[in-house]
């Protein structure tokens, strides 16, 4: 049909577009956890019955290709001897160097090259033994084909997973240190470990205090700091437990053997003298995850939000790495935003300034203890902005009072029987009130209006009064309503002989001015 029209179709661009647009919608998939391909229990038992022994995962320790050979394919529903086409399938190999999502740790991602074609490993998961590998093939491919029996290489994005490692031992240092803040009643009730942060759920009644948070903080810092290594391996789950301040998840089940990270020390120097108290000063946990082998590989930590999330549950977020190095330098420029602020002479621009100030702080991932450093902080602003407003309604006050008096004055001198004036005091109607009723105050009989403008935003604000005993029944709104029609104004009031106007027009102030002038000058004549 393009050619009939004189038109050619770029293939490749849209292959491309294709790819791209299947992965989208692959990794929408996963994320909102809709339909994934799950081994259930009969799949299992099938596989079981068929003599294949599950998955030997040993090699994901290991940070090289990995050469495997594919046992099972399975499509969601049957198992199939080719996967082939478009379709996502999983797959289950004799052994793997994958990491599958356990533990908290979310799952790695990357590539499996065959005979036949590659394919991308999406997702990976475990199902009584069994490591399913959710994959589709890669564009490009020479051919699209995969068969039981065929001999592959496991391709793990290790770049990826060296985000997650920093942050899967954060984790253990974090619990460490919530004990050594909070008290030996902390126990993690889950986690995740993702590569852009860490999600630490524990058990604790209330919440924790900045303060808290920062000693928290400064103890995993501290600890990555001193550059401990990270050992970890495999025991018997008896010695395990013998070790005094192991820590595990409540509710786990351990395999036995079981694997042992221990950050400082080396296992084997716990297992010799298992019951000492100087393994309670350290952080010892069962765990099956990837980590870092020392803790300076982690570089920065910053702990940037606590919460509760249930009865006598609460949860921390944090961030590792160059994410945590991003997260301290964001609250040190914002700390720079708030300093220069308080030099601030101006109350307008100080306020807008605290009000955007204030915006970016509530949405910017930072330190939770810097942010309440921050907040605290900026209430020193707003206390510096009330006063501020205070000596400036003061200042105003006195000004428009001045002006209006002077005006007053002026007008009695030169025979006028009423007085419009402008005193230059923005939009503080308090102070443009507060001149109407001194001048009338003073010269009893005399009819007073007071206009004033703020320029940055074209508005002005009026204020006249009339004394209940002005000839010819002369009525405040009969003079104020037309008067700031120039204004684009409104007004309202006119209780006890006094009525407020504002215009959206303050350009056209002169002309409100002589309109109110006339007015008078008739009415009053």
């Amino acid at each position: 049909m393009a050619v009939d029209f004189g038109l050619s179709v770029d293939m490749e661009g849209f292959n491309v577009s294709m790819e791209e647009a299947r992965q989208k919608a692959r990794n929408a998939r996963y994320k909102a956890g809709g339909k994934s391909i799950v081994l259930d229990a009969n799949a299992t038992s099938q596989l079981h019955n068929q003599g294949l022994s599950s998955t030997n995962d040993s090699p994901k320790f290991q940070h090289e290709v990995h050469s495997s050979v594919v046992k099972a394919i399975y499509t969601g529903s049957e198992f199939i001897t080719t996967a082939s086409g478009d379709e996502d399938f999983g797959l289950v190999l004799e052994s793997t160097s994958f990491y599958a999502e356990q533990g908290g740790q979310i799952y790695d991602t990357g590539s499996i090259e065959g005979p036949s074609g590659s394919f991308a490993v999406n997702n990976v998961q475990v199902f009584a033994g069994y490591v399913l590998h959710i994959c589709s093939f890669l564009e490009g491919s020479d051919s699209r084909a995969l068969s039981v029996g065929d001999e592959v290489k496991c391709k793990v994005d290790y770049a990826r997973r060296a985000l997650i490692a920093p942050n899967h031992t954060c984790t253990h240092m974090l619990n460490f240190a919530l004990r050594k803040v909070l008290g030996d009643h902390v126990d993690q009730k889950g986690s995740i470990v993702l590569p852009e942060k860490l999600r630490f759920d524990f058990s604790h009644g209330k919440p924790v205090q900045p303060e808290d948070l920062r000693r928290i903080e400064d103890i995993v810092n501290q600890q990555i700091k001193d550059g401990l290594e990270v050992h970890a391996q495999e025991i018997k789950l008896a010695d395990a437990k013998r070790i005094n301040g192991l820590r595990a998840v409540f509710g786990e089940i351990y395999p036995d053997p079981v694997r042992v990270v221990s950050i400082g020390p080396k296992v084997e120097d716990l297992l010799a003298n298992p019951e000492s108290k100087q393994w309670l000063s350290i952080s010892t946990e069962l765990c099956g995850g990837t980590h870092i082998s020392n803790t300076r590989d982690a570089a920065a930590f910053a702990l940037i939000s606590e919460e509760g999330i249930a009865k006598g549950v609460r949860r921390i977020t944090a961030v590792t790495a160059e994410c945590a190095s991003q997260a301290i330098k964001l609250a040190q420029l914002i700390e720079t935003d708030i300093n220069e602020a308080s030099k601030l002479l101006d109350g307008a621009t100080l306020e807008k300034k605290i009000g955007s100030i204030k915006n970016t702080l509530d949405a910017a991932a930072i330190p939770a203890a810097r942010k309440a450093d921050l907040r605290g902080n900026i209430s020193k602003l707003e206390d510096q902005l009330r006063k501020a407003k205070k000596k400036m309604g003061e200042e105003n006050i006195q000004k428009a009072v001045k002006t209006a008096m002077d005006a007053a004055e002026a007008a009695v001198s030169q025979g006028k029987p009423f007085c419009v004036t402008r005193a230059d005091v923005g939009l503080d109607t308090t102070a443009v009130r507060e001149a109407v009723v001194k001048a009338m105050n003073r010269f009893k009989s005399l009819p007073v209006m007071v206009f004033s403008i703020d320029e940055s935003s074209n508005k002005a604000v009026v204020y006249a009064g009339v004394p209940p005993d002005a000839p010819n029944g002369f009525k405040v709104l009969d003079w104020l309503t037309p008067s700031i029609a120039p204004l684009k104004g409104r007004g309202g009031g006119g209780k006890n002989g006094l009525a407020q106007g504002q215009g959206s027009d303050a350009s056209r102030v002169q002309e409100a001015m002589e309109i109110a002038t006339q007015i008078a000058s008739m009415k009053l004549s």
